[in-house]
């Protein structure tokens, strides 16, 4: 019994590695798979620097969200600025959060 438990083991150990060096071009595909992946990473930096700016730019109580009024200080177009807050601020309770920001934003 313990001789088969110990001999699957080492077959769950070794299969795999075995696989990986059959599989030809496994290195192109991890390089593939790396930039895919700084790309991702280049693109989440990207929406959290733009809410950020967007933050810091009307959050004037620094809770991290941005109410109505602080939407509209400062817009030239207050009933235009107003319409975008309510088609982005998805529940409704007149505050947006940070995925409502980006969707006001087009990120």
């Amino acid at each position: 019994m313990k001789t088969a438990v110990i001999a699957l083991l080492l077959a769950a150990l070794i299969l795999p590695v075995e696989a990986k060096k059959k599989r030809g071009g496994a290195g192109k595909r991890d390089k593939q798979e790396e930039q895919q992946e700084k790309k991702e990473k280049a693109e989440r930096d990207r929406k959290r620097e733009a809410i950020s700016d967007y933050l810091e730019k009307k959050d004037k109580n620094n809770d991290g969200s941005v109410t109505r009024d602080e939407h509209l200080a400062g817009e030239s177009d207050q009933d235009a600025a107003g319409q975008k807050f309510d088609k982005a601020n998805k529940n409704g309770d007149r505050s947006l959060t940070k995925s409502e920001i980006a969707d006001l934003l087009g990120l």
